[in-house]
């Protein structure tokens, strides 16, 4: 007759094979999943000083571009072609040294007298190219001033800079065949209105000066444009 306690010991065991499902056994070790690799912290960091030194050299240079600024002088105001440069047409403005052709600030002594050759707008930097390097009209040539009537120029009026022919009307010969306008203004003193003439300033040769005083004074001359804003004193 069997024991009691052996009986209970196999029943116990034979509860324990039952509850366990069916199948292999599991492997934990399979299970876990793979763990990141270590190499990518010293990737990272190598990346974080690449950074820190790039924006390093960044400000560097940076600094470095600063240091090379100066004043220039800039048109306080727009200066027309042809307008003599004063004090008050003039500022200063911090830009790169490095600009070709601007004109220091610390030398507006010798722009202030001189004459604009072309129209420089306002806070315009002004180059050496602009202003005339020696008083206008220059040792070869003259000013002379003249009235128009209407008609006797374009409708819309001249302006400084504009070449022109000047053209003896009862003669139907040309007087001066190449003249650059210095100054023009409406002879009704409103401006733009070129309905009642023109006072003109032109800067000729020598040598047609007397001929066209003459015609001016008969009343009998006209221009005729051939080119339009050119620097003052290229005639």
């Amino acid at each position: 007759m069997p024991l009691p306690q052996a009986d209970s010991s196999r029943r116990r065991q034979e509860r324990s094979h039952r509850s366990q499902p069916p199948g292999p056994p599991k492997d934990t070790d399979a299970a876990r999943l793979p763990s990141a690799p270590r190499e990518r912290r010293p990737i990272l960091a190598a990346l974080a000083v690449l950074l820190i030194v790039g924006g390093a050299l960044l400000a560097g240079m940076l600094a470095m571009r600063m240091d090379h600024r100066a004043e220039m002088l800039a048109a306080a105001s727009t200066i027309e072609a042809g307008q003599v440069i004063t004090e008050e047409d003039l500022v200063s403005a911090r830009v790169a040294a490095d600009v070709p052709n601007l004109i220091p600030a610390d030398r507006a002594g010798e722009v202030i007298g001189r004459t604009a050759r072309v129209e420089i707008a306002e806070g315009q930097l002004l180059d050496s190219s602009q202003v005339a390097s020696e008083p206008v009209p220059g040792q070869d040539k003259q000013v002379v001033g003249v009235s128009l009537e209407a008609g006797r120029f374009p409708a819309g009026g001249l302006d400084a800079g504009d070449l022109v022919t000047v053209v003896d009307v009862n003669g139907q010969t040309a007087l001066v065949s190449e003249a650059q306008v210095l100054e023009a203004v409406p002879a009704s003193g409103t401006d733009g209105d070129w309905s009642s003439g023109a006072v003109v300033s032109l800067i000729i040769s020598p040598q047609d000066a007397a001929p066209l005083a003459s015609a001016a004074a008969a009343g009998s001359i006209a221009v005729v444009v051939t080119a339009v804003d050119q620097p003052i004193g290229d005639s």
